[in-house]
């Protein structure tokens, strides 16, 4: 799935719910979507198939070095977000 067509759209997305430091997200392929709104995966969700639909999104990415040269924890490139996203377990 290429996620830059499929930006300002509704999609769904088959994939392992798991959880990452900034929220819970899916992965395609070796990209992470996070959930918009969701912190962590409860554990009936974590680590299992779901299928997540909701409105594809691109964050601005975090500033990650300050004026001193330091680097922090952030995504500089920005991220994918579900927005409204609804999911189930897949069986």
């Amino acid at each position: 799935m290429d996620l830059d067509k499929q930006l300002d759209t509704e999609v769904t997305i088959d994939a392992l719910a798991e959880n990452a430091s900034q929220g819970a997200i899916v992965m395609v392929g070796r990209t992470p979507v996070y959930i918009d709104g969701l912190d962590r995966w409860d554990k009936a969700h974590v680590d299992k198939q779901v299928s997540v639909t909701g409105t594809l999104r691109r964050e601005a990415g975090d500033e990650v070095v300050n004026a001193a040269g330091e680097y922090s924890h952030g995504i500089p490139d920005g991220r994918f977000i579900l927005e409204s996203a609804t999911w189930t377990l897949k069986a």
